[in-house]
């Protein structure tokens, strides 16, 4: 995603915020809470986008008690309220990708039998391709063996993109630049198998491809690379994860030895020597060795023609995703951590029902309702020592307390439940201990604005 993508949301009103106050010291209830904006909000658009009004709706103001708190909300000992009847909760996600897809066509190393062999360019057509971040490849029900690929060029009609190894057939999608995945084209892609190579007096040769352009501490699927071995005998092989700002090989695997023209499959979790790694361009590298011939080969070795795009065996690994998958505005003045009277989170605005995802993965410590915050989460951030906080949902979430999260995982819906101005997403990050058991809350925009332009 792009920063500020969609909209800019400027909340004026001066003392009006988003707030939360200290939950019971008996009773582990939160009740951290929007307050009422009184005045309305201007959206402006982002790097031209046409712009859009939101009206803020005025509600009561906040008990003189609660004011006297300094934080805005009700008074310690209160209990959070009944959950109302769903009133925004959509059966499915409303928000639908700008792209849309007519057509797939093999444009080079094309199959036999009419469909496409890995490494194939494949032409999607369609309308608003230029928005594409990736095109996916799926195949059986659910997502255990789909796969990804960064665009070799887009136009506005048509995205071209090399084919993974790994890619199975089955339906094509895009997902856009909003996180939003378009609908599938109209019919699948046939994928063929992989065409046995001769090899030459050179020895093995190797194919490596990652399959996802990005990969995400404690997603549900660790970060997979394929690679294929291209001899006429089994070699024995060794991967090594590469970090390209400086060279070291955080990781290996040595599978030992594997039969030629037969995809192999390596998986990695993010971990390396017990801690995760920090965010950037990592690539895998494959070795064999021919032990009867004597020779070896490295994928390393191959070098991709300028126009070939990007190197399939490189990736980005990240440790956080944007929690909103779909057009988005920053909020400004009362809707910013410390607006008005203590705002203890940042404010970000899109259409009710958005998909909300976790920004990372971790324990379930609250899933409740409350009349100002409205159905709400806490996520214990795993390895991280921070609680992450969402507000505002359009129903209770999809997840319960005790539950173990992964980053990336759909958590619920942006809605206006609570004491709401417009539908938006009130986003809290708490230092250790965590969310008003003494940690305290922090201003979580940087790290919005730095994950929204890196996933």
């Amino acid at each position: 995603m792009a920063v500020a993508r969609g909209l800019v949301a400027r909340v004026r009103g001066g003392k009006g915020s988003s707030e939360v106050v200290p939950k019971p010291a008996s009773v582990p209830a939160p009740v951290a809470l929007t307050r009422a904006v009184p005045a309305c909000g201007r959206v402006v658009p982002a790097r031209g986008r046409v712009a859009m009004t939101v009206a803020l709706l005025a509600v009561a103001a906040v008990p003189s008690t609660a004011v006297a708190q300094g934080t805005g909300g009700a008074a310690p000992g209160a209990k959070p309220a009944p959950a109302p009847a769903p009133h925004s909760a959509p059966a499915l996600p409303p928000v639908r990708s700008k792209v849309r897809l007519s057509g797939l066509a093999c444009a080079s190393g094309c199959g036999a039998g009419g469909g496409v062999r890995p490494d194939a360019v494949l032409r999607v057509r369609g309308v608003g391709l230029r928005r594409t971040a990736e095109v996916r490849f799926g195949g059986a029900p659910g997502a255990g063996d789909d796969v990804a690929a960064a665009p070799l060029r887009r136009r506005e009609g048509l995205v071209d993109v090399r084919v993974p190894l790994g890619a199975v057939t089955g339906p094509v999608t895009v997902l856009d630049r909003d996180g939003v995945v378009s609908t599938a084209a109209p019919a699948p892609l046939t994928v063929e198998p992989l065409a046995a190579a001769t090899p030459g007096a050179e020895g093995p040769s190797i194919d490596v491809d990652v399959h996802a352009p990005k990969a995400y501490f404690d997603a549900q699927r660790p970060m997979r690379v394929a690679y294929v071995v291209h001899d006429d005998r089994p070699v024995a092989v060794r991967v090594e994860l590469v970090r390209q700002a400086d060279g070291a090989v955080v990781a290996s695997w040595t599978p030992g030895v594997v039969p030629p023209e037969t995809p192999q499959v390596v998986q990695w979790n993010g971990l390396a020597g017990g801690r995760v790694q920090r965010p950037g361009r990592y690539s895998f590298r494959v070795t064999a060795a021919d032990e009867a011939g004597g020779l070896r080969a490295s994928s390393a070795q191959v070098e991709e023609p300028a126009e070939a795009g990007p190197d399939p065996s490189e990736f980005v690994f990240l440790r956080h995703q944007f929690p909103i998958r779909g057009p988005h505005g920053y909020g400004e003045y009362a809707a910013t951590f410390g607006g008005g009277r203590g705002h203890q989170g940042h404010d970000v605005f899109a259409a009710c029902g958005t998909p909300l995802v976790a920004a990372r993965g971790g324990l379930v410590k609250f899933k409740q309702y409350h009349s100002r915050a409205g159905h709400y989460l806490v996520v214990d951030g795993e390895r991280t020592g921070v609680d992450y906080t969402y507000m505002h949902l359009a129903s209770a979430a999809l997840v319960d307390k005790g539950d173990r999260v992964r980053t990336g995982q759909p958590i619920g819906y942006v809605g206006d439940t609570g004491s709401a101005s417009g539908c938006h997403l009130h986003f809290e990050m708490w230092r250790a201990p965590g969310w008003y058991s003494g940690g305290a809350p922090f201003d979580p925009l940087p790290e919005l604005l730095a994950w929204d332009r890196s996933s």
